[in-house]
């Protein structure tokens, strides 16, 4: 059983990130898709029954199908998706060949699983179907490759740690719209953020209107972010309800709302050390009252807290994963209020992978990315010392407390 929800997962994602719109492509991937989810569910069935064989069967059949559609799928899909989906079925056959005991087999089918991306770190170190090959040395050796790249944790303990001597000697300064400008004003009328807000104080507003925003607008990866990527348009364009906004979409429209009040907010691009199908953004959001940033998700109505209820920052967040210490999710947090999220499936498999390193606008303000804003768009990137990513266009700094804190008074454009 436990195969299959993970077979079906795998694709269920990537339609979120579908490089082309163009609907006769995504008509023949989503028919792609239901042949794939139908053979999963095959074998899910032959799993249930323990018809070995069967299962055997229905993977080759899979990775054949992928095979066939290779060419097409690595233009709609992407490779990386491709060939992590086929890393998942040679698992299978892995765990197939060794209950059969046939170890040269499973561990053909293993070294072929870990070459195709399969990084399910926790489900491998508990999995009974290979522990007829795990006193192999060669197993041993492939699990310590999957750690590396998929014990999200162990690879932050073991990123290189920040340094504070190491920023340029230029650096742009972040600096946050005021709430007296015209688009912003729009937005906080448009929103109808005074009444949302509530009458207490500064943290229970951030609150409410995290929660108003995520009850609004559903969060959708299936669609591209319309052309006008300010609040109003992404709003606006999600009005029918036959559409959503992607992560970023809406860590964009809470962005400007927090700025139409005066209260100085980023939207944050946390990203894993390798970029396969996935990363998370979301607000890091200054407290006047606490005098600190704080983690806010409109994907997830998220909020973290330590062990005594205390809210923490992005980097804090990152930093006591680091170190071992507690760290707590909020009991509303919910997906599009469907599913409810718990803190060790966000922070600790999800949200751990997506803290190796960050980027923000340095210019936080109404529509920055829409195609109708020419400001510059100056991107900070926060790196662990010697770290350098690839795809990265902006400026560099290690130097953690420069990024997360700094006299945020002085930082209000007026």
């Amino acid at each position: 059983m436990k195969k299959l929800i993970l077979l079906v997962i795998l694709f269920l994602i990537p339609l979120y990130s579908l490089a082309s719109d163009r609907l006769e492509s995504r008509n023949r991937l989503n028919v792609f898709f239901a042949t794939m989810q139908g053979i999963g569910e095959q074998i899910n069935k032959a799993w249930s029954e323990k018809n070995l064989e069967s299962v055997l069967e229905l993977n080759y059949k899979a990775i054949s199908t992928l095979d066939n559609n290779t060419n097409w799928l690595d233009s709609v899909w992407g490779y990386e998706s491709v060939i992590t989906a086929k890393g998942m079925y040679h698992y299978d056959l892995a765990c197939v060949y060794s209950r059969q005991n046939k170890k040269e087999a499973a561990l053909y089918h293993l070294s072929k699983a870990v070459n195709y991306n399969y990084n399910d770190w926790k489900h491998i170190i508990a999995d009974k179907d290979i522990d007829n090959i795990r006193s192999d040395v060669r197993t041993d050796s492939l699990i310590k490759v999957i750690r590396e790249r998929a014990d999200y944790v162990y690879i932050l303990q073991n990123s290189p740690r920040y340094s504070k001597n190491e920023r340029p000697d230029t650096l742009p300064s972040f600096t946050y719209q005021p709430s007296e400008s015209f688009d912003l004003k729009r937005v906080r009328e448009y929103f109808k953020l005074d009444s949302v807000a509530g009458s207490g104080d500064e943290i229970s507003k951030i609150k409410n209107v995290l929660t108003y925003i995520h009850n609004l607008i559903k969060h959708d990866g299936l669609h591209n972010n319309p052309e006008h990527l300010n609040a109003i348009g992404l709003a606006q364009a999600c009005e029918d309800g036959n559409r959503g906004l992607n992560c970023r979409g809406l860590a964009i429209v809470l962005n400007e709302c927090y700025l139409s009040m005066g209260i100085p907010s980023r939207y944050v691009t946390c990203m894993p050390k390798k970029y396969i199908n996935d990363c998370h953004v979301i607000n890091s959001v200054w407290s006047s009252q606490l005098k600190k940033w704080i983690w806010i998700d409109p994907t997830n109505n998220a909020w973290v807290t330590d062990e005594k209820g205390n809210l923490l920052g992005i980097g804090e967040v990152r930093e006591r994963l680091r170190q071992e210490l507690p760290v707590v999710l909020n009991e509303s947090a919910n997906w599009n209020n469907q599913e409810k999220q718990i803190t060790e499936e966000y922070l600790y498999n999800y949200m751990a992978k997506n803290l190796y390193y960050f980027y923000t606008p340095a210019n936080q303000e109404f529509g920055l990315e829409d195609v109708a804003n020419t400001h510059d768009k100056k991107f900070i990137y926060l790196l662990p010392s010697g770290f350098v990513p690839q795809d990265m266009d902006g400026t560099v700094v290690n130097d953690d407390l420069w990024f997360w804190q700094g006299d945020i008074e002085q930082t209000i454009v007026r």
